[in-house]
């Protein structure tokens, strides 16, 4: 081909990708137009030049004068896409936590109820995954879903997308000036030829990749199971670590729907009980809550470190702390105005079983999530207790709010509910830089990691919480902390993107991870005699009344229209799965092509913004069994398939039906309740 054609072919497979963006992916069209202009006002100094050789195109480092790929890309390319295999077992991730059901412990998780445990509607489809497809050596019939990072010039994504044409494709490149290279040579429309839908992440800070992940992820779920990458040995390795931190804190992994059934049912409970809802959809109107300087009260290191400082000032601030810490305040004598807890299992309640004396706490406004467990709840004084809505929405319009973790729940609610002056001392979300230690040492949990251990390899076996990472600290350039805190600072700053507003000012004392938006403030730096002391049980009064006002402890009519709405949604599941149920199949692609049809018909079906939550149990549950599902249907060599046709069509009915029944009965009764007490 002579130098004009190619230069032609070249400059037409860009402008192609160029309406594509425009089309289907404008917010990278901008990335790839704003770096154009810049190039061509000369703001931005080029980096790589494209150059044509012996009949392939490669990359040249101008800085270092070397060659992206040194060799034929079009080789490349094609050895890429041989290295691609169908095994379960290399360069791919694992979605799920793997575990090993045994056939004798069937019986009793199938006569556990839903909140009980996440095997109780689970545990035959895992046993089932665990004896027919999660052998290692095994393969899958087919890649639905499938990763590259690195695009280099693109021309490996093009053989591979040839050889296995998923249905869904994750793009990543960090580098926007050689992605744009790559747009002369690969034809990124054709990667959909077959229908298959493409995620970008390009050029993207940590935040947008996550939600660029997220959006991956949800996309065709059910097969996730496996996902298979490939990985251009130029592109950073950091990022496939990063997905795999994605990867471990998706909620029906970390808040499965046994969890989720516990909150939402629970809610009821305690208004069986007449404890106070508090109303969090708008701020309190409180002089001290609107004006005086709060302090939240983590359980981080930080706490302990500066206990004898918060001893000593502690009437000069309004003072919130989380349950994990309060033997540790009574033990120093200090007594918060408010106290939170999130945490929805009896394994809280050490904590409560450290403390001496439970008076010291009568004058302390308890505010809990309605997650809270009713024996946790017995240890305070019950018209001192608040409860807000997490994820249930039985009280309409109280709004609710949720975080796996008390401390940044406690930093987004205050935020919500009007505090203009805040400081944060034991959020540290890091661990403790010289020790390695998780926690203050009063916490029930407290552990110590190998903080030597901070490389950021891509690890065979990435663990939650053992796992040690890098994050930008809050007083030095950067922490150590671990997957599963470094979660719960992004939690921290998705509040302040959203509650946070224009005159609010927050100071973190921690030295910890950095929380956006935050101003980090050494304690000995703040001038506390020049905070007016407050009388604590003035204090308590104060927001006891503004708490009580803003409270309601039964359902009126429009919440019991709610329940109603929530029940006709459960109902029309049942609907969809009994239909479902009277079909039979005759081969494996039948089963497997009316069983996703029947889950989309499920997802998608209408629903009221008062089954909200309904729809969000059956979604979870879907998102947690169905990787197991789907993952047998797609195992290659299963021999006798009518037979697993049958046990599977007939497990996972069962399954969805057990949790369709559960809600059905409860919901049915706490109205016949109603109805009787009215």
């Amino acid at each position: 081909m002579q130098t004009a054609d190619i230069q032609t072919k070249a400059i037409n497979t860009y402008n192609e990708n160029l309406l594509y963006f425009q089309a289907f992916e404008p917010d990278l069209y901008k990335k790839i137009q704003a770096l154009e202009h810049a190039i061509e006002q000369n703001y931005y100094q080029e980096k790589y030049s494209l150059e044509y050789k012996d009949g392939y195109f490669d990359v040249l480092d101008l800085q270092h004068n070397s060659f992206l790929y040194g060799s034929s890309s079009i080789e490349h390319a094609n050895l890429a896409a041989k290295s691609i295999d169908y095994k379960k077992n290399g360069n791919l991730f694992e979605t799920f936590y793997n575990v090993y059901i045994k056939d004798e412990d069937l019986d009793s998780y199938e006569k556990a109820s839903i909140p009980a445990t996440p095997y109780s509607a689970s545990a035959k489809i895992i046993n089932y995954a665990n004896h027919f497809s999660q052998d290692i050596q095994s393969e899958m019939v087919r890649i639905y879903k499938f990763i590259f990072f690195g695009t280099g010039l693109g021309l490996h994504l093009q053989s591979i997308h040839e050889k296995i044409k998923s249905h869904v494709y994750f793009i990543v490149e960090n580098d926007l000036e050689l992605f744009r290279l790559s747009l002369f040579v690969t034809n990124y429309k054709e990667l959909t030829n077959n229908g298959a839908k493409l995620f970008f992440s390009i050029f993207e800070e940590e935040y947008e990749f996550r939600v660029s992940v997220e959006k991956f992820l949800h996309e065709m779920f059910i097969y996730n199971q496996y996902l298979k990458f490939f990985h251009l040995l130029s592109h950073d390795e950091s990022t496939i670590k990063e997905f795999q931190k994605i990867i471990l804190g998706q909620t029906y992994l970390t808040f499965n729907y046994s969890a989720l059934t516990n909150s939402l049912l629970r809610s009821l409970d305690h208004i069986k009980d007449n404890y106070n809802i508090l109303n969090i959809s708008q701020k309190l109107n409180n002089e001290y809550l609107n004006t005086k300087p709060l302090l939240i009260l983590g359980a981080g290191p930080s706490l302990h470190n500066n206990i004898e400082w918060l001893k000593k000032n502690q009437h000069r601030f309004i003072i919130v702390g989380v349950t994990a810490m309060l033997s540790l305040l009574e033990e120093h004598n200090i007594k918060p105005a408010i106290i939170t807890n999130v945490h929805g299992f009896n394994d809280a309640l050490p904590h409560l079983e450290k403390i001496k004396d439970m008076s010291f706490f009568d004058e302390t406004i308890a505010m809990f999530s309605t997650f809270t467990t009713p024996e946790f709840l017995q240890y305070f004084k019950k018209e001192n207790v608040f409860l807000f809505q997490g994820t249930s929405t039985f009280k309409r319009g109280f709004d609710g709010l949720a975080s796996s973790n008390i401390g940044a729940l406690t930093y987004g609610l205050m935020l919500k509910l009007g505090a203009q002056n805040i400081y944060l001392l034991g959020l540290d979300f890091a661990l403790d830089q010289e020790t390695g230690a998780t926690h203050s040492s009063s916490h029930q949990y407290v552990k110590e990691l190998n903080k030597e251990k901070t490389e950021y390899d891509v690890e065979d076996e990435i663990s939650y919480t053992k796992s040690v990472i890098h994050t930008k600290g809050n007083f030095q350039e950067k922490v150590i902390t671990n997957i599963l805190f470094n979660g719960f600072k992004d939690q921290c700053n998705l509040f302040t993107k959203h509650f946070k507003e224009d005159g609010v000012d927050v100071y973190n004392l921690s030295d910890g991870a950095y929380i956006d938006d935050t101003i980090p403030t050494k304690i000995e730096t703040i001038l506390v005699d020049k905070l007016q002391e407050l009388d604590h049980s003035k204090l308590f009064h104060s927001l006891y009344q503004t708490y009580k006002v803003h409270s309601q402890n039964k359902l009126n009519d429009e919440d019991i229209n709610s329940i109603k709405t929530k029940l006709t949604y459960i109902n029309k599941i049942d609907t969809i799965l009994t239909e479902y149920s009277k079909n039979k199949y005759s081969t494996m692609d039948k089963f497997h092509y009316h069983l996703l049809g029947t889950f989309i018909d499920i997802l998608g079906e209408e629903f009221d913004e008062d089954a909200e939550d309904m729809n969000s149990v059956i979604s979870m549950y879907l998102q947690y069994v169905s990787g197991f599902i789907f993952d047998i249907i797609n195992t290659k060599g299963l021999k006798n398939e009518k037979h697993h046709i049958k046990v599977l069509n007939k497990i996972v009915i069962s399954q969805l039906k057990k949790i369709v029944s559960y809600y059905k009965k409860y919901l049915g009764d706490y109205l016949k309740e109603i109805e009787e007490k009215k």
